[in-house]
C-alpha cells in the first residue's frame, strides 16, 4: 500500500471508530415530548441520569430538544463510553492501523470467502470505496468503513452526534468529562473477535445498510420525541441471527458499565451518562442490571 493510500486510511480511521457501535445507537421509551432519560438517586444528593445517544445525526436534526441542555446543565460530571475530551488522535490512528491489519501474507478476499466478498465488492463500488486499498485490513475495519461512508452519504455524521454536542457544552461550562472505557479497549473488542464473528459483523452491517435511510430517519424522529418503544423489539431483533455479536458488543459491556456506575452513586455527585442507547433497552440493559442490584430507576418526564 502506498504512502498516500496509507495516509488516507489513517485520516478516516478516527471517524470510523467514532461511529463505533452506531448500529447500537437506538433509544426506547414510552411516548413523551423529549428524548428518553432515566434517573437513579445516589447518596448525599448525588444522582446518575442516563441518556441514550444517537451517535450520528444530521445538520437538520438541530437544534436538539431543550431537555438535552437541561440534563447537561444539571450535571457536575459527564460520563461517556470514551472520554472524548482526552483522546490522542495520532496515537489512536496508529493503534487502529496496527490492530486492523491482517497477518502478513493474508488478504481480505480469502478471509471472507467468495460469496461475502462478492457482496462487499458490490457495496464498496456503489459507495465509491476502492476495495483494493483495504485488501490487507480485517473484516471489522471494513464493516466500520462501510458504515461510516454509508451514513455520511445520508447526511449522518459522528461530528454531529449527541456525544459531540454534550462534549462541547461540557467544555464550555468547565465540567469534568470521564469515560467508561478507553479507545484501546474498544479497538480491542473488534481485534479480539474471531474470524467468524468478524464476518458476521460485516455481513450484518451490509444488510442493515440496505435499509439504512428508512431506519435512521425513523430512529432520529423517534429519539427526539422519546417514542422508540414501538421500534425497540425490531431493533433488538436485528441481532437475533448474531447472538455472539450481541454478547460481545452489548451484554458484556453492560455488565462492566453497571459495576462502574454503581460505584458513582456513593460520592454525592450528579452525573450525566451518555451511551449508545441499545445499552439502555432489553432484559440485560444497564437499567435492568442496576435495578436488579437494588437501585430503583425512574423514567424522567
Amino acid at each position: 500500500m502506498g504512502t498516500r493510500s496509507t495516509a488516507r486510511v489513517r485520516a478516516n480511521a478516527t471517524r470510523r471508530l467514532t461511529a463505533l457501535m452506531a448500529a447500537a445507537a437506538l433509544v426506547a421509551g414510552s411516548a413523551s415530548a423529549d428524548p428518553a432519560a432515566w434517573r437513579i438517586a445516589g447518596s448525599d444528593g448525588g444522582e446518575i441520569v442516563l441518556l441514550g445517544s444517537m451517535h450520528l445525526l444530521r445538520a437538520r436534526d438541530y437544534p436538539l430538544p431543550a431537555a438535552v441542555d437541561g440534563l447537561i446543565d444539571r450535571a457536575e460530571t459527564v460520563v461517556m463510553e470514551v472520554d472524548l475530551d482526552d483522546v490522542d488522535l495520532a496515537a489512536q490512528q496508529r493503534l487502529i492501523l496496527e490492530k486492523a491489519l491482517l497477518p502478513q501474507g493474508t488478504e481480505l478476499a480469502e478471509v471472507l470467502g467468495a460469496e461475502l466478498y462478492g457482496v462487499l465488492e458490490q457495496n464498496a463500488a456503489a459507495a465509491g470505496i476502492e476495495l483494493k486499498l483495504l485488501a490487507r485490513f480485517e473484516p471489522w475495519f471494513l464493516a466500520l468503513s462501510m458504515l461510516e461512508v454509508g451514513m455520511r452519504k445520508l447526511g449522518f455524521e459522528a461530528e454531529r452526534g449527541i456525544e459531540q454536542y454534550v462534549l462541547g457544552s461540557a467544555r464550555s461550562d468547565g465540567k469534568e468529562v470521564v469515560g467508561l472505557e478507553t479507545i484501546e479497549f474498544q479497538i480491542g473488542i473488534f481485534d479480539a473477535m474471531t474470524p467468524e464473528l468478524q464476518r458476521e459483523f460485516l455481513a450484518q452491517t451490509l444488510t442493515e445498510l440496505e435499509e439504512a435511510e428508512t431506519t435512521m430517519n425513523a430512529m432520529t424522529d423517534a429519539w427526539s420525541a422519546g417514542e422508540l418503544e414501538t421500534l425497540s423489539d425490531e431493533l433488538l431483533g436485528s441481532f437475533d441471527e448474531f447472538p455472539g455479536l450481541y454478547e460481545t458488543l452489548v451484554t458484556e459491556r453492560n455488565e462492566k458499565w453497571a459495576g462502574s456506575l454503581e460505584g458513582m452513586l456513593d460520592d454525592g455527585k450528579r452525573y450525566l451518562v451518555v451511551v449508545g442507547a441499545l445499552h439502555l433497552v432489553g432484559d440485560d440493559s444497564v437499567i435492568e442490571l442496576l435495578t436488579a442490584r437494588g437501585h430503583p430507576v425512574q423514567r424522567l418526564p
